[in-house]
């Protein structure tokens, strides 16, 4: 398991965390500028990681990279009734409301979660398509 992950945002913002209370920091600065998509990558691997989006005030994305990765949703959560923009990586990004069944709580929730044990919670709902 990783002892730092690294954040992107935007298109040339980073930051290095370690512990969920320096994630929040972080993304309650990006959401309080606009929606965004943050990319939460291990320091000691590239290829795993999350993406939360965080600046809506009702939805979230959460697209989790790896084996068992997909977009999280919550079963009982009906999709949002319109596309939400986010800006990810410079580039303003629509999802559809079937990718933002997720309350930032909840997104928050599966983010500390894995920067505490290097995986999404057991409970966490994954669509992989």
């Amino acid at each position: 398991m990783s002892t730092g992950y690294s954040l992107y945002w935007g298109a040339d913002h980073t930051a290095l965390v370690s512990a969920p209370a320096d994630l929040d920091a972080v993304l309650d600065q990006i959401a309080s500028a606009a929606p965004h998509i943050v990319d939460v990558v291990p320091e000691d691997n590239d290829d795993l990681g999350l993406q939360i989006g965080v600046g809506h005030p009702d939805r979230a994305v959460l697209l989790v990279f790896g084996v068992e990765g997909g977009y999280a949703y919550e079963p009982d959560l009906p999709p949002w009734p319109e596309p939400i923009d986010y800006n990810q990586g410079g580039q303003a990004t629509t999802y559809i409301p079937e990718r933002t069944r997720l309350t930032p709580a909840t997104a928050r929730r599966a983010a500390h979660h894995y920067l505490l044990t290097g995986t999404p919670p057991a409970d966490l709902h994954l669509d992989p398509n």
